[in-house]
């Protein structure tokens, strides 16, 4: 029984996290479409954006290597990561589920 209680919680936990990032990836796709109507041209904001500091004009920022795998990483677009991550907490859910199916039929029998 104590098992089925643990899955129910953290099929919740899931079910909160996955509504959570699917309202950041509206919230990206909002601030995306106002940009487009602002310059009139759809720009992929990459992840980098979040990491970055406020840059000053005479300041120049350079990586040590262009080539790493962090920087590939920083330069995909928010909006594919955020919606990987919703696919991803989508199917733990649904495997959370069906897990609890399992044991509830398990334990009552």
């Amino acid at each position: 029984m104590l098992t089925v209680r643990f899955i129910r919680f953290a099929k919740l936990m899931v079910l909160i996290a996955d509504i959570w990032t699917l309202v950041c990836a509206a919230l990206i796709v909002g601030w995306q479409t106002i940009i487009f109507l602002r310059e009139g041209s759809w720009h992929a904001l990459p992840l980098s954006l979040v990491f970055s500091t406020p840059k000053n004009d005479s300041e120049v920022y350079s990586t040590g290597s262009i080539n790493s795998f962090a920087d590939a990483l920083l330069e995909l677009p928010m909006i594919l990561l955020v919606l990987l991550a919703a696919a991803f907490l989508t199917a733990f859910y649904g495997w959370l589920y069906d897990t609890e199916k399992r044991l509830a039929k398990t334990q009552f029998r």
